[in-house]
């Protein structure tokens, strides 16, 4: 389904009760009695309001001001009661929308009666509320302090003694339209004494403030129209797209964009043809987006007139049955959305009904009018386009029936209004020159309607172009240009060695230095000239390059340098070909070749030669890939040149020298740029790769504490080759994991190999102990002078300590680990213990799976 705009009499959100209450109303009068002197009406006030107004916003009781003629207050009709209220939601709107939404307004009805003096000016009753709706669309209303006025003009004697009753509004129920389509709503009023009523949109009238929402009395006439917004006004309130028809009061045009409208209609009474009063009704316009079941929908004229046969497209609601009725008596149905084209069987204007959906309660149904007057041609014709003088403009346009009614020129000048005319022949003086666009509306008096548009471009001087300025050989002829987009006459000057000068492409011989000058004159006298500068050449110039060694394989630059923009051909005078055509180009060399440059302009020309011979480049050798240990040099060596550079330079000695001692600390590729003396410039590098074997990981072990008379199997890690030193009580110190029986303190080291032949070392210190036991120290100095910082204990003979656990002298745990020869560090949840006596406790499991437990004191000193 399409997205449409909802156009809602009155429609509201549900918002909670706010001031802003108030979105129509109308007053009318009944006359029920009369007398020689008096007569008696009834006065009737209907109040539009929103549906959460509160009861202090929609009152039960209302007063209405009686005016004279003359603005003076005659009586205060007060505490009219209100007798009834009428409740409308979406639904009663249009029950074909699919997502209707919410909607609902109420109107209060009030009713007195009121005895009038007979006047020949009569009366005026009037009551003012505020405030109106916020946000108002088409009015003023921001800051929710614009009330309203109701009133009506009771009529005075009228001759003969003839009665009279106001008109009144009797359809309260909104219509639901679509955004862009054509609605109609049928928004009239019935008059109880059959006079004729004539309609039309008229202003809305401010009353009453915030400060005083309801005043005892309202204000003496006259009332003041509200402010309206741009683009709106009282004769239009929702836009220039929505009229009211004056005689049926049938609102209809498209649909403004989402918003909240105010509207007035005034209904005009006549009888016998004179104006005898006037009627007016406010409401309030909300349009909102809702999706319908069915569109019809088509263009609303079809008035081109280029033939008998119009295609009609159709865009309505598609998978529906739809009817054509062309309005000629035939008929079309269809189930298809595709372009309808019919044929019309003679000229005339013709009223097109499309038709929805027929079968459904909710088909909808669009019209057209088609004028069939074949065949309008527009066309336009426009001379003139110099701002010295007018431009003319004609329509040329043809037409088959009928004659032209209506012509609107638009002369396209942006910057003011008034640059049309109504002519067939116009005329304008454009005062800047540019670009413009033309426009030409038509219409018919058989109400065809065509509009045609053209660029035209006005200019201070016509277009004119020649030939650049040019050289010429002193033996040669030269054919001059100009042109122009515009009709016009050319005239060359001076008269030296020049044919055809009133022409445009003379022939010219000069055997000097001349500049020739072309006049351009338009037809309208509108005068541009140009120059053409002719440097005549009796001697070329050109020159090459110096004769010059250069490097085998390279590509070579042929350049030269001539003294005008002649024509250049470049020649290998060893092959006799054509290598080129440009005063520069590029070639691969040979190793020795010689080469022509010629310069020519017409039968005039210059020559010069280069040669070229070509040397090879340096053949720079930096050496193989080599792997070195970590922290070892190496020697570089390069070759190829006489000048050397290596890289990178941080870890060399002499980096600008062929030899140089390398000590890199990890994987390096190192460069050599070299040079040489033999006449190829060019640089050349090459390249070593030095692979660094990172630091050998030797690992003997860690520290360990043994039972006296108890085997240590010792275990290292880090390469391929193991060697133990001392040898003493080793089973073999030549492997990786041997025994060692040994029964006092002592350090080992392993030497460690890699497979690339690195080298590491590492030691292990091992202390034997009588066990099984724990032996713990007293105190310790936590100060992190890296002595005696960790209280620690150091079993001996113990396989698996199960806890260590230390307390303050309040019997709070202040460490708990079981980890080997962790230890604490003097801290207390992060921070720095005290220096005092602290109770540990520790327990384990020793070789012979005995538990041990021991406890005891130590120290703390800062």
């Amino acid at each position: 389904m399409r997205k449409l705009l909802l156009l809602s009499l009155l429609g509201l959100l549900t918002l909670a009760a706010r001031a802003d209450h108030i979105i129509g109303g109308e007053m009318f009068y009944t006359l029920l009695d009369s007398d020689a002197t008096t007569n008696t009406y009834s006065i009737t006030l209907k109040l539009f309001v929103r549906c959460d107004a509160s009861d202090a916003q929609f009152e039960p009781e209302v007063n209405i001001s009686v005016y004279t003629a003359s603005g003076g207050l005659h009586t205060i009709l007060r505490n009219v009661r209100r007798n009834r209220i009428e409740r409308f939601l979406a639904t009663d709107v249009d029950p074909c929308i699919i997502n209707p939404p919410y909607i609902c307004y109420q109107i209060g009805f009030y009713s007195t009666t009121v005895r009038l003096p007979k006047s020949a000016n009569g009366y005026t009753a009037a009551y003012q509320r505020c405030c109106r709706r916020t946000n108002l669309t088409n009015i003023n209303a921001r800051n929710n302090n614009v009330g309203g006025t109701y009133f009506t003009n009771i009529h005075g004697d009228l001759p003969n003694n003839e009665d009279n009753s106001s008109p009144r509004f009797d359809l309260e129920k909104g219509v639901i339209v679509c955004a862009n389509r054509p609605f109609r709503y049928e928004y009239n009023a019935v008059d109880p004494n059959g006079d004729s009523l004539a309609y039309a949109f008229a202003p809305a009238y401010s009353g009453a403030t915030r400060d005083y929402p309801m005043p005892e009395q309202a204000d003496a006439p006259p009332y003041y129209e509200v402010n309206y917004n741009n683009n709106f006004s009282s004769s239009q309130p929702m836009g220039d797209r929505v009229t009211i028809d004056p005689k049926t009061g049938l609102i209809s045009g498209i649909a403004p964009q989402s918003g909240l409208y105010i509207v007035t209609v005034v209904a005009r009474e006549y009888r016998r043809g004179i104006l005898i009063g006037e009627h007016r009704k406010e409401f309030q316009i909300t349009v909102e987006t809702c999706v319908r079941q069915v569109i019809a929908a088509m263009p609303d004229k079809f008035a081109d007139c280029d033939g008998l046969v119009i295609n009609f497209p159709n865009n309505s609601t598609p998978n529906k049955d739809y009817i054509w009725d062309f309005g000629d008596g035939n008929r079309r149905s269809t189930n298809s959305l595709a372009t309808f084209p019919y044929r019309y069987a003679d000229t005339g204007t013709y009223r097109v009904k499309l038709i929805v959906d027929p079968a459904s309660s909710c088909g909808d149904s669009a019209f057209a009018t088609v004028r069939v007057y074949p065949f309008l041609n527009p066309d336009m014709d426009i001379s003139g386009l110099c701002t010295t003088k007018p431009t003319n403009f004609n329509n040329t346009s043809t037409n088959t029936i009928g004659s032209f009614e209506y012509l609107k020129w638009d002369f396209g000048v942006p910057a003011i209004a008034n640059d049309t005319s109504n002519l067939q022949r116009p005329a304008w003086q454009y005062t800047q020159p540019g670009n413009y666009d033309v426009s030409l509306f038509m219409r018919t008096t058989k109400g065809c309607e065509r509009k045609i548009q053209e660029t035209v471009q006005i200019y201070d001087k016509p277009p004119l172009t020649t030939t650049q300025d040019t050289l010429l050989c002193i033996l040669n002829s030269l054919q001059l240009r100009a042109e122009s987009t515009v009709p016009g006459t050319f005239t060359w000057s001076p008269l030296y060695n020049i044919t055809g000068t009133n022409t445009a492409r003379p022939v010219a011989f000069p055997r000097v230095d001349t500049t020739y000058e072309v006049t351009f004159t338009d037809g309208t006298g509108c005068v541009n000239t140009q120059r053409v500068k002719v440097d005549v050449r009796s001697l070329l110039q050109v020159r090459t390059m110096p004769d010059s060694t250069i490097c085998t394989g390279d590509m070579i630059p042929l350049r030269s340098e001539a003294d005008g923009p002649y024509e250049f051909t470049w020649t290998n005078l060893d092959t006799r070909r054509i290598e080129g055509r440009g005063a520069n180009i590029m070639l691969p060399v040979p190793r020795t070749t010689s080469y022509e440059i010629r310069a020519q302009l017409g039968d005039c020309e210059a020559r010069d030669t280069v040669n070229y011979k070509a040397v090879d480049p340096p053949r720079a050798f930096a050496g193989l890939d080599t792997t070195v240990c970590f922290n070892e040099k190496l020697t570089l060596i390069a070759s190829g040149g006489a000048f050397y550079q290596w890289s990178p330079e941080g870890t060399l000695t002499t980096p600008r020298q062929r030899t140089t001692i390398a000590w890199p600390k990890d994987t390096t590729v190192y460069t050599v740029i070299v040079t040489d003396t033999l006449g190829c410039p060019k640089p050349v590098s090459a390249s070593r790769k030095v692979n660094v074997v990172p630091p050998v990981p030797a690992f003997a072990g860690n520290d360990t504490i043994i039972m006296k008379g108890a085997p240590l199997h010792l275990g290292a890690s880090g390469g391929v080759g193991y060697q133990w030193s001392p040898a003493t009580g080793l089973t073999d110190a030549n492997v990786r994991d041997p025994f060692t029986f040994n029964d006092r303190d002592i350090t080992y080291r392993v030497r460690v190999t890699t497979a690339e032949g690195c080298v590491g070392y590492d030691d292990i210190f091992v202390r034997w102990m009588h066990g099984p036991a724990i032996h713990i120290p007293n105190a310790f100095t936590p100060n992190g002078d890296g002595v005696n910082d960790i209280f620690r204990a150091l079993p001996v003979g113990i396989v698996n300590v199960s806890y260590f656990r230390i307390y303050n002298r309040w019997g709070q745990l202040v460490y708990d680990s079981p980890a080997y020869l962790k230890g604490w560090d003097g801290t207390i949840n992060g921070k720095k213990g005290t220096a005092d006596t602290y109770v540990w406790i520790i327990g384990g499991l020793d070789v012979g799976g005995k538990t041990l437990e021991k406890s005891g004191t130590v120290t703390l000193l800062r």
